[in-house]
């Protein structure tokens, strides 16, 4: 099996089913009732479409067979009054869907900003933040979008579609079975389809977070980039890496489209098949065409659902594709968790310890081989040696930005392991080789370190 259909494999396996039942039962009650009221439009919606091809028959048979202009009056005033109900159940659907669709995906971004917040400095040195942000920004939506277009076609396509041909069964029953003989290979196509599309969105999502990761390092990295003259390498390194992702983009593009043709071809040999058979009837055998009029409405009004719910699978596929990546990050397990009954750490002498301590980032090569030292509280400690000696790793385990592999690291004698991180954290003044400014004043991210401090303390704290 080569790569390529060992990841066909693998991305097939993330079932749209699967994806759908975790997002319905993570957001489907906080949202029960907007859904309610959604689909209750979304049925009116439906029930009116499928008056107005009903109705008809009664217009065409009284107005040009029977000639009763008073009957006429009243089903024009009933059509009318359907698409006005229509009108407003439309526009109730809308709003309700995407006020609970934004709400879906402002849950989501807090509950992954508080997932990031919990995961270890290890994550993110692992992911690149560039990346990761993008990645976020382009999958974040795709919660939102499986759960509206599932509604949506249920409630309003598929019972559209189904009031649709029971009004064309109920007017010729044989015609109508006529009519969707080709219903079976359009739908072995489209499955097709969808399932070549559904790697391909996930590697476009790929490809387009490389292309906003290189667009926002180089940003972050500007002085860097004009101080060593980099403009026209890295401009050569994102062309193509843009280059990459518009080919991926058109490769999405090419597939999505190609249910356009198979549903165009389908809707145009059943349309003019029953264009002609009606004509027929009613020009050799006599026969009322009201009947046929009202199918042949039936069948052209089915026509918007059915190219709707044809490209249903296609989107779900990319939403769904979209949705599980946002998952991978959500799924992850912070590494440093608290240990079960971890205590508050208690400060006295603010004596720092290490106990024959080693440690390595990831299956690296050991950067600390048995390190042992104690830093007296109340004096000054420094830690001397070239660069790569291990000296800004130390400095990264006492407030557990990592764990050693093994030893043991004590604060006043206590393990920092056994100890919760935030009173840790809470008891340490940590000043980084690199200065970041979060958005804001001065003031402001001087404050962010203790919210409570007047402003003579954040003062005080600056002429330090």
């Amino acid at each position: 099996m080569n790569v390529k259909d060992r990841k066909e494999r693998e991305v097939d396996n993330e079932t749209i089913a699967g994806i759908l039942r975790r997002v319905i039962a993570e957001n489907g009650r906080d949202h029960i009732g907007g859904y309610a009221f959604a689909i209750a439009c979304l049925m009116v919606v439906a029930a009116t479409t499928a008056f107005t091809a009903w109705i008809s028959e009664t217009v065409i048979n009284e107005a040009f067979a029977n000639k009763r202009g008073d009957v006429v009056l009243l089903v024009c005033f009933s059509i009318f009054a359907a698409f006005v109900l229509r009108g407003l159940a439309t526009y109730g659907q809308a709003v309700a869907l995407s006020k609970i669709g934004n709400s879906i995906v402002a849950s989501y971004k807090r509950r992954l900003y508080t997932h990031l917040m919990a995961l270890s400095i290890g994550f993110f040195q692992e992911k690149r933040s560039a990346h990761l942000t993008a990645k976020i920004n382009q999958n974040i939506s795709g919660i939102r979008d499986v759960l509206n277009m599932t509604v949506t076609s249920v409630a309003r396509d598929v019972l559209t579609l189904v009031g649709l041909v029971g009004v064309m069964i109920s007017k010729d029953w044989l015609l109508s079975l006529i009519t969707f003989v080709g219903a079976p290979p359009l739908l072995l196509g489209l499955r097709y389809i969808s399932r070549r599309l559904r790697l391909a969105t996930r590697e476009a999502v790929e490809a387009n977070s490389r292309v906003l990761g290189a667009m926002q390092e180089t940003i972050q990295g500007i002085s860097i980039v004009k101080a060593f003259t980099m403009e026209d390498e890295l401009g050569r390194k994102v062309e193509g890496i843009i280059k990459g992702a518009e080919n991926r983009a058109n490769r999405i593009a090419r597939l999505s489209e190609r249910t356009a043709p198979l549903t165009e071809t389908f809707a145009g040999l059943a349309i003019s098949g029953v264009l002609a058979y009606a004509a027929f009837r009613t020009i050799y055998s006599n026969v009322a065409p009201g009947a046929l009029f009202a199918f042949v409405t039936a069948l052209l009004l089915a026509y918007d659902p059915v190219r709707r719910l044809a490209r249903l699978q296609v989107s779900l596929e990319r939403a769904a594709v979209n949705a599980r990546m946002l998952y991978e990050i959500l799924d992850t397990v912070p590494h440093q968790r608290d240990l079960p009954g971890a205590r508050q750490l208690a400060f006295s002498e603010a004596t720092v310890e290490f106990r024959d301590v080693r440690f390595s980032y990831g299956n690296g090569e050991e950067v600390l081989k048995g390190v042992s030292f104690l830093a007296e509280g109340g004096k000054t400690t420094a830690l001397v040696g070239p660069s790569g000696a291990g000296k800004s790793t130390i400095i990264s385990l006492i407030p557990r930005f990592y764990d050693p592999q093994s030893g043991v690291i004590l604060i006043d004698g206590q393990d920092i392991a056994a100890v919760t991180k935030q009173s840790l954290r809470n008891g340490l003044a940590y000043v980084s080789q690199q200065a970041y400014l979060f958005e804001g004043s001065i003031r402001d991210n001087i404050r962010y370190g203790r919210p409570e401090a007047t402003d003579a303390e954040v003062e005080e704290a600056a002429r330090l």
